[in-house]
């Protein structure tokens, strides 16, 4: 059988080579959603430290509310006293007023402290509602990354299964030292062993061919390789 024959027949395995080849490179390069993982752990992280924020403000805001609502009550049952009737003892009255006044007071300030941990609870709240929204679209996109790499991967992997048979089936019938020569190149040259070239150009690194290469290329004599890539070489159109 002819060199030009061979070749025929190396360039149906290396079609196919090619073919593996892609798909394996992108399962390589699919994404792993790792960065999108990490993201979302970040985002829980910040979330819970703002749950936690919240939580105490809101704890205080509740201790307050329960000592200004003391201090009402208090309030409420001298100012009772004070004008029911029932006491006509001017010190006694005097006193009351005095009880009734420092109330207010400590009203006023407790009225105060109660607003600004308020505040505080608003801003805290705020925060956690943000940053859950950040977390939940985090993790939305590590599922859906991961869901999509999961099913490229299971389709790429039934084409290589597919593929792959009918390779090895080609590549029973290539003169076997030709095969071996092949593979050994396309292991570094990105899966491509060989190129079919109807130029003054090699298709596989794009360098012009030297006189003498293409010669030999056109008298088909001899296995020709790409003096730069070093790539097997077959005339055609």
């Amino acid at each position: 059988m002819s060199l030009a024959d061979e070749l025929a027949k190396l360039h149906e395995v290396q079609k196919l080579d090619y073919q593996i080849y892609q798909r394996e490179q992108a399962i390589k390069a699919l994404n792993s959603g790792e960065r999108f993982k990490l993201e979302a752990i970040g985002f829980m992280k910040q979330h819970d430290a703002a749950k936690t924020v919240l939580q105490k403000h809101e704890a205080v805001l509740r201790d307050r509310e329960l000592e200004l609502k003391g201090i009402e009550q208090k309030r409420a049952a001298v100012h009772e006293k004070l004008y029911s009737g029932r006491i006509t003892n001017p010190k006694e009255l005097g006193d009351l007023q005095k009880d009734e006044e420092m109330l207010d007071e400590q009203i006023g300030h407790l009225e105060e402290g109660v607003l600004e941990v308020m505040d505080l609870v608003e801003g805290a709240r705020t925060t956690e509602t943000t940053l859950a929204g950040q977390l939940a679209a985090a993790k939305r996109r590590w599922k859906e990354t991961v869901a999509h790499t999961e099913a490229e991967t299971k389709r790429l992997q039934s084409e290589l299964v597919a593929l792959r048979p009918e390779r090895e089936r080609l590549a029973t019938v290539v003169e076997k030292s030709l095969l071996r020569r092949y593979d050994e190149i396309r292991q570094s040259r990105e899966g491509v062993g060989m190129v079919v070239t109807g130029t003054d150009s090699c298709p596989g690194c794009h360098t012009r061919l030297t006189p003498r290469t293409m010669n030999l290329l056109r008298e088909g004599e001899e296995l020709t390789l790409c003096e730069n890539c070093n790539r097997i070489l077959a005339w055609g159109a």
